[in-house]
């Protein structure tokens, strides 16, 4: 699975990611964010079979009670950007469709409710596929 999570700490300046990596996106895979207004709180969830697989996955991760699943995504990248106060996402889809893709997106959508810098950044993919050796 590939999750990316950033924490940027005031005044240090300090970023620190977290994720795996493999080589292809499955097209056939699910994920989904879902995030808490009351607490802040958010969920994740990748590699799942189906939409309602993944929203219920991210859903028990954010574990509030007044969690809400955001987006979902399925052979893409979604992200999530908090920020004191307001939050931004987005989802890319398809060919061509990135990290930094989904990431540009969700800071977009954020830029339209607050100009506060990012404090935490959640990048997910839909779901991996291992590698395959070809020509053997």
């Amino acid at each position: 699975m590939r999750t990316y999570v950033a924490g940027f700490a005031v005044g240090l300046g300090l970023l620190v990611a977290v994720g795996t990596r493999s080589s292809q996106l499955d097209p056939n895979a699910y994920g989904a964010l879902a995030f808490s207004h009351k607490t802040g709180r958010y969920g994740q969830a990748s590699n799942h079979p189906t939409r309602a697989e993944a929203e219920r996955a991210a859903l028990a991760r954010c574990a509030a009670d007044d969690a809400a699943v955001l987006t979902w995504v399925k052979s893409g990248w979604a992200a999530l950007l908090i920020a004191d106060g307001a939050y931004g996402y987005a989802e890319v889809h398809g060919e061509g469709a990135s990290r930094e893709g989904a990431y540009a997106a969700a800071l977009k959508s954020l830029r339209e409710h607050s100009g506060a810098g990012v404090k935490t950044a959640v990048v997910i993919c839909s779901g991996d596929k291992e590698p395959t050796a070809s020509g053997r």
